[in-house]
């Protein structure tokens, strides 16, 4: 099927059907449920997501990922199969748990070479460095244009996120930095530099020489952007 209509499939059958599947399911005992404390035993119990799976370059099928071994042959999932006509992913992938992010990936205060940042309007990058403006002024931060900058379409005095905004960074109250210089990336021929620095805010504090794992540098050098 084509990708719309999958995604519309899953709409449908997420309102219709996962509502009220953990209810249906514990009325009928499918689940079997290990001894925990009583203060987490109201929390939803793991059943099945539905998603969207790609077969080829422009066919798309309904993706069913199945938690309980219980619901494998379950009337939920045949009734999916139904709706779906076949054209379906059904596996079994067991219990999914959150784990934590990994160090560079959280809120970092003092900043860390190596954690996330990012423009507002991006992902999320890397901190190279820290760097000292060879003209004179504060320290800033040294990144790509693309993460910095935003390839091109940032503006001095744009707000530098810590964590990035994929990463759960808020504008509001993870802002670290302001763009302020970046080498332009052309669109045809080759770029030599990808790089954007960005300056430090006063009230932010900085480990400017620490790489975790790794060790310390000696110090903070100078950088010349143009």
């Amino acid at each position: 099927m084509n990708l719309d209509s999958a995604r519309e499939l899953k709409l449908s059958l997420k309102e219709k059907l996962l509502g009220n599947l953990v209810t249906t399911v514990r009325a009928r005992s499918a689940l079997g449920e290990s001894a925990r404390s009583l203060s987490t035993s109201g929390e939803t119990p793991p059943t099945l997501a539905l998603g969207v799976a790609r077969r080829a370059r422009k066919d798309f099928a309904l993706a069913v990922r199945i938690q309980q071994r219980a619901l494998e042959r379950s009337r939920e999932v045949e009734l999916i199969t139904q709706q779906a006509k076949g054209e379906l992913d059904v596996r079994y992938i067991g219990l999914v748990e959150k784990r934590a992010a990994p160090w560079h990936r959280q809120r970092q205060r003092p900043l860390r070479i190596g954690c996330s940042v990012g423009h507002f309007n991006v992902t999320a990058g890397t901190l190279g460095a820290f760097v000292h403006p060879r003209g004179g002024g504060p320290t800033a931060l040294l990144s790509n244009n693309h993460v910095l900058a935003n390839e091109n379409r940032g503006k001095k005095g744009d707000a530098i996120l810590q964590p990035g905004a994929l990463d759960n960074g808020q504008n509001s109250n993870d802002v670290v930095a302001t763009l302020a210089e970046f080498i332009r990336l052309k669109r045809a021929g080759a770029n030599l530099v990808d790089a954007a620095t960005a300056t430090l805010s006063k009230d932010i504090d900085a480990d400017f020489t620490k790489l975790t794992g790794l060790g310390k540098l000696k110090g903070v050098g100078d950088v010349f952007v143009v």
